[in-house]
């Protein structure tokens, strides 16, 4: 796959995600949608907490500037 079909792609995938996350919140009561959140983001700064990876490092594995 080139570069510019993957990023169509990847675009379409986010655009797809918000659109989605934003009716699950309407559809949702806030404590529901809220403690999932905080589920998810509570496992995100655990993971970089226990990643030591600078973020040139971070960058570079990625394959970017």
């Amino acid at each position: 796959m080139d570069a510019k079909k993957a990023k169509i792609i990847n675009r379409q995938d986010r655009d797809w995600y918000v659109k989605f996350w934003a009716d699950y919140v309407r559809t949702h009561k806030d404590g529901e949608w809220g403690r999932q959140q905080n589920l998810f983001i509570n496992s995100l700064m655990q993971g970089a907490r226990q990643n030591k990876l600078t973020a040139e490092e971070y960058l570079k594995i990625k394959g970017e500037k």
